[in-house]
């Protein structure tokens, strides 16, 4: 037997309920929001990552799946949804249309780790992003886009914020961090080491014990943020209490990817369960022109849905099913021209409808009309259709009424 590759998990079709229930629910949010959905290849060349996530991040440096192709192209399959987004918006001119620009995606991604309970080497995304706004008014949207999400399917995430400052602010921090961290960088783990040289900022993320206890001591981004860093961050968290939006400010946080700017996010349960982040995002202004266009502002978030979905079969939420089957033909004939007949006329007529197409027994029918949780069984017998009609039940009263053929649209409508 042929097994799945290790880090990937099947979508089966008793689970696909819950993976339509989430998506549904990000088209209605986008739906009020005005935003509209992208959809990019699910694979790219390798230089827009390497470019684009930054080649200090641990995406570039170890999880990314490259390849050459046949024309010894380097190909890569896509290990975050934004940086395919923004070469579509560069490539097809988008920034010639009116602004703001506001997308959304499901797409699926791909990073070589160690699988984890919700975190696999083949997983999916709903992702949003704005382009061409900047300024307190965007940065709130984007949040309130992704509180109403997670609202909508009754979770109330706490947002955990940081500022990480302009490039001049940035620049004069990551001097600091390199005075702080340079006499004691032999007592940390070698990704530290490595982060010092590529990108100090980074080693703030690090998960190691003995390196977080280092990293407490560092300075903090607010140190070093300029005037218009502080009130803009100010501004949003004055918009965020108006709004009534959960927050707490982290100086610790700075996401595992190197576009991100000025603002930085992630999503946290008020329990803490897991100790694992929901979702995230920021701001990454300077990643459209670093990728070849013309300077646009941009924020967005992206939400892993195997880690959601996850989350909430722990917190028992209840997933809305997919609509229930209307009928069910119970075929007593051994007439396929007639029961086929039926089925499409129903079908036409949008209603749902299944036929035995495995030879049951009519006991062994109407079992698995139960099974399937139909509403309504059509029983077809000879008697039944010599009168032009059909014996109709419902399968939740156990009412039974023979109806005729051309008023059977109509009745089935009428439940």
């Amino acid at each position: 037997m042929i097994n799945i590759p290790k880090g990937t998990k099947d979508m089966l079709p008793n689970e696909s309920y819950k993976w339509n229930y989430i998506k549904n629910k990000a088209r209605e949010i986008a739906r009020k929001y005005n935003i509209k959905e992208i959809s990019t290849p699910v694979f790219e060349h390798t230089e827009l990552f390497v470019r684009g996530v930054g080649n200090s991040s641990d995406i570039v440096n170890k999880e990314m799946y490259t390849f050459l192709d046949k024309g010894e192209r380097s190909i890569t399959l896509k290990p975050e949804g934004t940086a395919g987004a923004v070469r579509s918006f560069i490539e097809n001119s988008m920034f010639n249309e009116p602004m703001p620009i506001k997308m959304f995606y499901f797409t699926p991604c791909y990073r070589y780790e160690k699988p984890q309970a919700g975190r696999l080497r083949e997983h999916h995304q709903f992702g949003v992003e704005l382009f061409g706004a900047t300024g307190t008014r965007a940065d709130a949207e984007i949040l309130m886009i992704a509180t109403d999400f997670y609202k909508s399917l009754g979770l109330t995430p706490k947002v955990v914020l940081n500022n990480l400052g302009c490039v001049e602010c940035r620049k004069n921090y990551v001097q600091k961090l390199k005075e702080y961290f340079s006499p004691q960088i032999n007592e940390m783990c070698e990704d530290c080491k490595n982060r010092l040289k590529t990108n100090p900022l980074r080693i703030l993320d690090c998960k190691v014990e003995d390196c977080k206890k280092i990293i407490n001591g560092a300075p903090k981004i607010s140190t070093c943020l300029c005037d218009d860093c502080k009130n803009n961050f100010n501004n949003l968290l004055s918009v965020l209490n108006s709004l009534k939006i959960n927050y707490e400010i982290n100086e610790t946080l700075v996401r595992g990817l190197d576009y991100y700017t000025n603002l930085v996010f992630e999503f946290w349960d008020d329990d803490g369960i897991n100790k694992a982040a929901l979702g995230g995002g920021g701001r990454y202004d300077n990643l459209v022109e670093e990728l070849g266009g013309k300077s646009t502002p941009v924020v967005g978030f992206g939400i892993g849905l195997e880690r959601l979905i996850m989350y909430m079969e722990s917190k028992n939420i209840v997933f809305e099913q997919d609509k229930r089957l209307d009928c069910y033909i119970v075929s007593m004939i051994d007439d396929d021209v007639m029961i086929l007949n039926i089925a499409k006329n129903l079908r036409d007529n949008g209603i749902s409808c299944e036929t035995d197409l495995v030879n049951r027994s009519v006991k062994s029918q109407f079992k698995y009309a139960n099974k399937i949780n139909a509403k309504f069984t059509i029983i077809l017998g000879e008697d039944e259709l010599k009168n032009n009609s059909v014996k109709l039940k419902n399968m939740d009263s156990g009412e039974e009424i023979f109806v005729n053929l051309e008023d059977l649209v109509n009745k089935i409508k009428e439940n």
